[in-house]
């Protein structure tokens, strides 16, 4: 799926439910939101070992602006700024039911930094 945000369209991939059958009603899961490190990687790396949260928590995967399949971009927007900018941007665009319990993001990277 895709999602335009800050001028351009970003990847993501979503697993898990965000709602869950409990006894009547319905419970929010957790989200979480994972981040690759980069520019140039994507959020396959990541899989599979977060698809087993799947039982617990919404699991979404982001390919940040430069890397995988999102939009390239500017590379000159290729700053830890814009980055920030784009996942909050692309939190709002996805508002968590109101019902939601927590969203957390998750980063990695491979690298002396």
């Amino acid at each position: 799926m895709r999602v335009t945000v800050n001028g351009v369209r970003l990847y993501f991939d979503v697993e898990g439910c965000g709602l869950a059958a409990q006894d009547s009603d319905m419970a929010a899961r957790p989200t979480i939101v994972l981040l690759h490190g980069g520019p140039g990687a994507d959020h396959s790396l990541f899989k599979p070992e977060f698809s087993a949260m799947a039982d617990a928590a919404q699991v979404v995967y982001l390919d940040q602006r430069g890397s995988g399949r999102s939009d390239h971009g500017d590379p000159d927007l290729w700053t830890w700024d814009q980055w920030a900018d784009d996942v909050a941007g692309f939190c709002r665009c996805r508002r968590p039911p109101a019902r939601t319990s927590s969203t957390s993001a998750l980063s990695a990277g491979i690298g002396p930094w």
